[in-house]
């Protein structure tokens, strides 16, 4: 009786993990933006801001993550009945915290402006890194040719000491344009742009 409830323990916990990994699949594609923004509003939005921005690699980050999780928990679905013991759960075990620097990383992926300057945290960065705009030497302004149609694409702030920061030309982007010309004009700041010649896509 005993080894039959042990039995149906099993089964029992065999399918809420066939559950568990479906779902990792189907919600990674859907989870992420709303975790990760979610997260980044209450941690690091501030009314200081000019407004504040996800990177699309920190929701593309956040979804291998998941992703991942899905895939071990399979692998350890076909293999179990092989290779049951502790040293397999042990491994599984490891396999799943390798996921942990993909959640860390999404999440401390960001960037936004301020009138002190451009702060970006990439996706390998650990610490937020602050460029301020006395130090922007030029701006340049990055045109797309889409389909016949010619429109901002990007924006490069080239640092004095030749470091660039992109950041794409977006809506959030083109309500601040005006701020953003505004500090152009206060520190002297070099425009520079390619509408003669702009990226084809």
């Amino acid at each position: 009786m005993l080894l039959m409830r042990k039995k149906e323990t099993s089964e029992e916990k065999s399918v809420k993990l066939v559950a568990y990994t479906i779902i990792l699949y189907i919600s990674s594609f859907f989870v992420p933006f709303v975790i990760v923004a979610s997260f980044q509003s209450l941690v690091y939005f501030s009314r200081s801001q000019w407004f504040f921005a996800t990177p699309f690699s920190a929701y593309i980050t956040f979804m291998a993550g998941m992703f991942y999780i899905a895939v071990v928990f399979t692998i350890f679905l076909i293999f179990r009945q092989k290779w049951d013991g502790n040293n397999f759960k042990i491994i599984t075990g490891l396999l799943l915290l390798i996921s942990i620097p993909a959640f860390y990383f999404s999440l401390t992926n960001y960037y936004y402006l301020d009138d002190k300057g451009v702060h970006y945290n990439s996706l390998m960065s650990v610490n937020e890194k602050e460029y301020k705009w006395e130090n922007v030497h030029t701006v340049h302004i990055v045109y797309r040719n889409h389909q016949g149609t010619v429109s901002n694409y990007q924006y490069k702030f080239e640092l004095n000491n030749g470091s660039i920061i992109t950041l794409p030309y977006d809506d959030k982007f083109a309500e601040n344009v005006g701020r953003i010309e505004d500090k152009i004009q206060q520190f002297g700041i070099t425009v520079k742009d390619n509408f003669k010649n702009p990226v084809l896509d």
